[in-house]
C-alpha cells in the first residue's frame, strides 16, 4: 500500500520536472564522438577487454561534454600499466551551454525574489566551483555545501546562510535525498542527472512539501542531446513512469509498457555502450510533462511547456482495453528494481567519488 502526499487531503503547489536539451560545441562534440569510435573500435579488435572497461568509457561519456579536459586515462586491464585510452583535452575558459542557461535561468529567479537549488552530482569535476565563480561575479550569493558537514548540521548549516542572504545552494543530491525540507527554494535545477531512482525522486521533492506555500515548484534537468547523457535521462523518465504506475498515482502508456523490463540503468546504457545506442522517437519532454501536478487550466496556472497540449473533447477519448498485469512475483522484482538499490550505481557513481 502507498500512501502519497495527494492522500493528505491538502492542496499542493504545482510541481513541474522539465528537461532542456543543450547543443555542445562542435570541437567538444568531435571529441565525445572520437571517444564512441574508440570505444567501438576496441569491441572490434579486442572483444576480451570490453566488459572490463565499458564502465570507464561508460563514465567517460557522461562526464565529459560537462567537462572536456582532466579526465584519467583508461588502462588496458590485461596489460598493467599499459594505456589503453588517452581521452582529449579540450581546454576551455568559456562557459559552456549548461553554465549559461544555469546563470540565465537563476538571474531570472532571483531578481523574482525566489531562490535556486542546484544539484551537481560528479563531485570530482570542476562544476561546483565553476558555477559558484560564474553566479558570485553576476553579483548573486551563492554557496556550496560540502558532504563534510555531518547530516545532523546540515538543516542548521542551511538555515544559517538563508538568514545570510543565501540565493543559491549548489549541492550534491545525496547529501539532501532524506530528512531536509528545502521550501525556501522554488526552483531545483539538475545540472547533471545521477542514475539512481530513490535519489532522483527525493532530491526533486525536497521543496514540494505539504508546508510549501509557494504556488509552483519547478525541476529543470540539463543534458546534452545526441549524448550519453540524453539517453540517460530517456531512461530516468520511464523508469519514472514505471513507479508512478506502480504506486497508482501516474497511469500512462509509457509506465505500463515498461514494467516488464526492471533492469537498472547502468546496466541498460552498458549494454547500450557495447551493442549501439538503440534510436527511438522518444520525446523526454512530453514523458515528463505527462508527470507534472499541475492545477486545472481555469485557474490559469498552466505552465507554458503546458500551451501545446491538444485539448482533446472527451468524446474523442477512446476505450482501453483491458491491462494485463503483472503476476505477484513480477510485481516484487519490479519493485525492488525501483527501491534504493546499491547496484543501480555500480558504475556511474564512481564520478561522484
Amino acid at each position: 500500500m502507498f500512501l502519497s502526499l495527494f492522500d493528505m487531503g491538502k492542496e499542493l503547489p504545482e510541481y513541474e520536472e522539465i528537461p532542456v536539451p543543450l547543443n555542445l560545441p562542435n570541437d567538444v562534440y568531435t571529441g565525445y564522438c572520437g571517444i564512441m569510435d574508440a570505444f567501438k573500435n576496441i569491441c572490434q579488435t579486442n572483444p576480451m577487454i570490453v566488459a572490463k572497461v565499458q564502465s570507464d568509457f561508460l563514465n567517460l561519456l557522461i562526464a565529459f561534454p560537462d567537462q572536456p579536459y582532466g579526465h584519467k586515462p583508461i588502462f588496458d586491464p590485461e596489460m598493467h600499466g599499459n594505456v589503453l585510452y588517452e581521452p582529449p583535452e579540450i581546454v576551455t575558459t568559456e562557459p559552456n551551454a549548461k553554465d549559461l542557461y544555469t546563470l540565465d535561468l537563476v538571474s531570472q529567479k532571483v531578481e523574482n525574489d525566489e531562490k535556486c537549488l542546484i544539484y551537481v552530482n560528479w563531485t570530482r569535476l570542476e562544476t561546483r566551483e565553476r558555477l559558484k565563480q560564474l553566479l558570485t561575479g553576476q553579483g548573486i550569493h551563492a554557496e556550496i555545501m560540502q558532504e563534510t558537514i555531518q547530516p545532523s548540521k546540515r538543516e542548521d548549516w542551511i538555515k544559517k546562510r538563508l538568514q545570510e542572504g543565501l540565493q543559491v545552494l549548489i549541492v550534491n543530491p545525496q547529501c539532501v535525498e532524506t530528512g531536509l525540507d528545502l521550501n525556501a527554494f522554488t526552483t531545483l535545477i539538475f545540472y547533471d542527472m545521477g542514475y539512481k531512482l530513490f535519489t532522483f525522486r527525493q532530491a526533486s521533492r525536497r521543496s514540494w512539501r505539504i508546508n510549501q506555500t509557494a504556488p509552483r515548484v519547478e525541476v529543470y534537468l540539463l543534458y546534452f542531446r545526441d549524448t550519453m547523457q540524453e539517453r540517460a535521462i530517456t531512461l530516468m523518465a520511464t523508469k519514472l513512469a514505471v513507479a508512478g504506475t506502480i504506486e497508482g498515482t501516474n497511469f500512462s502508456d509509457e509506465g505500463l509498457a515498461a514494467m516488464g523490463n526492471c533492469e537498472d540503468l547502468s546496466t541498460v546504457m552498458a549494454r547500450e555502450l557495447t551493442a549501439g545506442i538503440r534510436e527511438e522517437t522518444v520525446d523526454v519532454r512530453d514523458a515528463f510533462r505527462k508527470m507534472a501536478n499541475l492545477h486545472p487550466i481555469q485557474l490559469g496556472n498552466v505552465s507554458e511547456s503546458h500551451e501545446k497540449a491538444e485539448n482533446t473533447p472527451i468524446s474523442a477519448v477512446q476505450t482501453v482495453e483491458p491491462i494485463e498485469f503483472p503476476t505477484i512475483q513480477e510485481f516484487d522484482e519490479i519493485w525492488q528494481s525501483l527501491t534504493e538499490n546499491p547496484t543501480e550505481q555500480v558504475s556511474l557513481w564512481e564520478l561522484a567519488g
